[in-house]
């Protein structure tokens, strides 16, 4: 690992770490460095992720695929650069992406807890501690709301939000906490708009529904 020290340092989560502190640090931390060949799925949509990941070699991306395997690249991640901490963060979150690696890749793994364990926490460190947590919760609710909003048909808006509640609530059929026209005003359309295009998916069985009762087909 050694051999990635000034990667690890120039690292935006090292910062004022200097080197020779480097080795205790990260033996306390102890943190995973893991290879990946080239075209490597490292996770996959669903999967629930106990650590973060630091590029040191290569470059992964994190792509969304939806329903009918169309798959958008959302952002390539290089050496230095982390990802996956929000998830890490909020621990029992499932991942609504996937993180492909485009050439062979070596990634350092961080568990969040680790960075925590190095002394007992006071109670100012454990506020600390969740309001990281409150961030992080709060961040994928807005890349999740961002996800939602930039589909330009209204049925894709209904999809994508249907699809992330199915991975929240791990069942396809799902309870919504929003009546329709709640569910209008969170999607950014017309009401009207909204029940006409509900009444077309069911009928073409993508979904079916009974007030906010739904269920992905």
């Amino acid at each position: 690992m050694q051999q990635f020290y000034s990667v690890i340092l120039q690292a935006k989560l090292f910062n004022q770490i200097k080197r020779h502190q480097l080795p205790a640090l990260l033996a306390a931390i102890k943190p995973t460095l893991k290879t990946f060949t080239a075209n490597t799925r490292v996770w996959q949509v669903g999967a629930t992720v106990p650590s973060f990941g630091l590029v040191c070699a290569g470059q992964v991306q994190i792509v969304k695929e939806n329903a009918k395997g169309n798959r958008t690249i959302l952002a390539k991640v290089g050496v230095s650069d982390i990802f996956g901490e929000a998830y890490a963060c909020t621990k029992h979150h499932s991942l609504s992406v996937a993180v492909d690696t485009i050439t062979t890749t070596k990634i350092l793994f961080f568990r969040p807890e680790n960075l925590f364990k190095l002394t007992p926490l006071t109670a100012q460190q454990q506020l600390i501690v969740n309001l990281l947590q409150i961030f992080a919760q709060k961040n994928l609710l807005l890349n999740q709301k961002v996800e939602i909003l930039s589909q330009r048909r209204i049925a894709d808006k209904v999809l994508t939000y249907l699809q992330l509640e199915q991975q929240k609530q791990k069942s396809k059929s799902l309870l919504i906490p929003y009546n329709r026209q709640e569910m209008a005003d969170f999607l950014g359309v017309e009401r009207s708009a909204l029940s006409t295009t509900l009444g077309e998916m069911q009928q073409a069985d993508q979904i079916s529904y009974y007030k906010n009762h739904f269920t992905l087909l």
